[in-house]
């Protein structure tokens, strides 16, 4: 069975695609919204074969819902979002991770990758990912900060996928001082 982490941007890249909301990003990058369209996609497409890995406690699907609509539309981030509200309880429950809470963020959050300085927002995937028994992988879509993570990730036995590696990489080649 196939297990899979989601960082919120993925299914908000996905809703970029809705007419009339461009804010500049939908023509510069059309082909990371086509790409993120395609793997949300994939994974209704296969209804239970793949699994979103979620934390018990709804931190993660908690912050969909902050940027997702609960009728599904208009776009398709909408649309992935409510699929996933209305299976999400189908997941057999070992793919419902119990987080436990520490001062700094969760037992299950790798301590290299603390010293790695990961935002405290970001810090529930990869707990939720260390923690599960088969430690799915991670998709990320838009943040560059997570290509500077991605080693110390896979040290951790955490595998990081970007939705479009060259948009990744063109992110951080970026020279902001010429």
């Amino acid at each position: 069975m196939k297990r899979c982490v989601i960082d919120t941007n993925v299914i908000v890249t996905a809703n970029k695609a809705i007419l009339g909301s461009d804010d500049g990003f939908v023509n510069k990058y059309p082909d990371l919204i086509i790409k993120c369209i395609k793997f949300l996609d994939n994974i209704k497409k296969k209804n239970g074969k793949i699994y979103v890995a979620l934390d018990e406690d709804n931190e993660i699907f908690n912050e969909y819902k902050t940027y997702m609509n609960f009728s599904g539309q208009p776009g398709v981030g909408d649309s992935f979002f409510k699929w996933l509200h209305d299976i999400r309880w189908s997941f057999p429950e070992t793919e419902r991770i119990k987080l436990h809470k520490t001062e700094n963020g969760y037992v299950e959050f790798p301590i290299l990758m603390e010293q790695a300085g990961v935002d405290p927002s970001d810090k529930k995937f990869f707990a939720v990912s260390n923690g599960h028994p088969s430690k799915p992988d991670i998709y990320e879509a838009v943040d560059a900060k997570w290509w500077n993570w991605r080693n110390d990730a896979k040290l951790c036995g955490i595998n990081i996928k970007f939705i479009d590696e060259q948009y990744m990489q063109n992110q951080n080649n970026v020279d902001w001082f010429s």
